[in-house]
C-alpha cells in the first residue's frame, strides 16, 4: 500500500509552488484534485499557447511535466456555481492547497476560517509569495521576483559584474519541500486529535531561511557576503575549467594542502604546481587568476567524465558539468530510475522526472501524466460529488464548466 493512498487533496492556484509540493503525496498514493478553469488559466499552461500549437491549453509541455498522477476538473470560479462546485469538493477533500493571493480565497469565501466553521478537520495550506500576513502581503509575484527579494540574486554571478539570479524560480523550488512536510505533519496531527490545521507559508521567508549563513554572518560581523563566480573563500583552485569539445567543463574543489599535492601528481608534477607560493591555501587565494590560467590549460587537454573519474578515484572533488543529454544518459540516474517515459494523449511520449526521494515503501510511481484541462470533470463531479449526468449537462451548458 502506498504511504498515502486513501489521502485527498483539492489544489487551487497556477504555477510551480502548489504543484510541486501536491505532487509528493500524487506520486505516493493520493488523489490529487487540480481546479481549474479555460477562462484563467494556469500560466504554465500559457507558454506555448501560440498559433502553431494545435493543442491549445492541452499542448503545455511544463504543465504536463509537473502534475502527474492529478486530475483536472474546470471549474469556473467567477460564477456562484462554480463555487459551490469547489465547496463541495473541499467538503470530500482532506486538504486544500492553495498559493493564490491572499485575497482570492476571501474573495470566494473560501478563505480559512469560513472552511474550518464547515469543516474543522480539514487540513489548509496557503503558499504564495510573501505569506498571509504584513505590509506586502498583496503583492502577487512568481519565484523570479522571490530571488531577488530573498537575497539569491546578490549571491549568484561574478563580483564585477551585474546580479544575474540562479537558474530557474528559486522560491518555487525551495516552498513546496517545506508545505511538503509540514502537511504531513498536519495529516499526522489530525489523525491523532481529529484537528485540522490552517499552514501559512511565505515562500519568501524559505528562501531566506535557506540564506542563514548569511544573515549570520552579517548580524555578528556586519560582513556582506556578495557575488564571487564559481570560487569559494576557503578553497582554491575551485571552479569551472574548460575540457575538450565544444562548451564541455569540468568542476574541482580543492580544500587542502593534501589535496592540492594529489591534484599536481594527477596533472604530472608540472613546474607551475612546484612553485612554493601554491603550497598553502592562502597562496593559492592570492594567486588564484594565475592558478585557474594553470589548471583549466590541463583540464582543456581531457574529455570532462573521463578527467572526472580520474580525478575521483585520486580522491579530489570533481564532476563533469553536465548537459540535458548527458543527465538523460546517465548511469547512476537510470539505476534510480529517475526519468521515466509517459505518453500524454495530445503531446506523445515524454520523460518525466522522479524528485529523488525514496521511502520505504517504494519508489514513487508516475502512473498518468499530466492532466488535458477538465479531462476529469465527469469522473470528479458524477463518482466523486454524485452529480448526475443531467446535472453536470446543466453545469457545462450555464458555463459553470469550462
Amino acid at each position: 500500500m502506498a504511504l498515502f493512498e486513501g489521502v485527498k487533496i483539492l489544489e487551487l492556484g497556477a504555477g510551480a509552488a502548489g504543484p510541486v509540493a501536491t505532487r509528493y503525496f500524487a506520486d505516493h498514493g493520493a488523489t490529487v484534485v487540480r481546479v481549474e478553469s479555460s477562462k484563467r488559466p494556469d500560466f504554465l499552461r500559457m507558454v506555448h499557447f501560440t498559433p502553431d500549437n494545435p493543442h491549445g491549453l492541452d499542448g503545455a509541455p511544463m504543465f504536463v511535466l509537473m502534475n502527474p498522477n492529478k486530475r483536472s476538473v474546470s471549474v469556473n470560479m467567477s460564477l456562484p456555481e462554480g463555487v459551490e462546485v469547489v465547496r463541495r469538493l473541499i467538503d470530500w477533500a482532506d486538504v486544500v492547497s492553495e498559493n493564490f493571493s491572499p485575497k482570492a480565497m476571501t474573495k470566494w469565501g473560501l478563505d480559512y476560517e469560513s472552511l474550518r466553521a464547515r469543516k474543522p478537520e480539514l487540513v489548509m495550506v496557503s503558499s504564495c509569495l510573501f505569506g498571509q500576513t504584513g505590509p506586502q502581503r498583496m503583492y502577487p509575484g512568481f519565484g523570479g521576483q522571490g530571488a531577488a527579494i530573498s537575497g539569491f540574486n546578490h549571491l549568484a554571478g561574478w563580483p564585477d559584474r551585474e546580479a544575474i539570479g540562479p537558474y530557474g524560480t528559486i522560491t518555487d523550488s525551495l516552498s513546496p519541500r517545506y508545505v511538503a512536510l509540514l502537511i504531513t505533519g498536519a495529516l499526522l496531527h489530525r489523525r491523532r486529535t481529529g484537528e485540522g490545521q490552517y499552514i501559512d507559508v511565505s515562500q519568501i521567508e524559505t528562501a531566506v531561511y535557506s540564506l542563514s549563513e548569511m544573515m549570520v554572518r552579517f548580524s555578528a560581523e556586519a560582513e556582506i557576503v556578495t557575488r564571487a563566480g564559481n570560487r569559494d573563500e576557503n578553497a582554491a583552485p575551485h571552479g569551472v575549467y574548460p575540457c575538450r569539445g565544444e562548451d564541455r567543463w569540468i568542476a574541482l574543489a580543492i580544500w587542502s594542502n593534501e589535496e592540492w599535492r594529489l591534484l599536481r601528481r594527477q596533472m604530472g608534477d608540472p613546474p607551475f604546481g612546484q612553485e612554493p607560493r601554491f603550497d598553502t591555501l592562502a597562496g593559492r587565494l592570492e594567486h588564484r587568476d594565475e592558478l585557474d590560467a594553470y589548471i583549466g590549460r590541463f583540464t582543456s587537454e581531457h574529455e570532462p567524465h573521463e578527467l572526472a573519474r580520474t580525478l575521483q578515484e585520486a580522491g579530489i572533488e570533481a564532476g563533469a558539468v553536465q548537459n540535458f543529454d548527458d543527465l538523460l544518459k546517465d548511469p547512476q540516474l537510470a539505476h534510480r530510475g529517475h526519468f521515466q517515459t509517459l505518453c500524454h494523449s495530445k503531446l506523445g511520449e515524454m520523460s518525466f522526472e522522479n524528485y529523488g526521494i525514496r521511502l520505504g515503501d517504494g519508489p514513487p510511481e508516475m502512473r498518468i501524466p499530466g492532466p488535458n484541462l477538465g479531462e476529469h470533470n465527469d469522473e470528479i463531479l458524477g463518482d466523486l460529488l454524485g452529480y448526475t449526468p443531467e446535472e453536470i449537462g446543466q453545469l457545462v451548458a450555464a458555463e459553470v464548466l469550462v
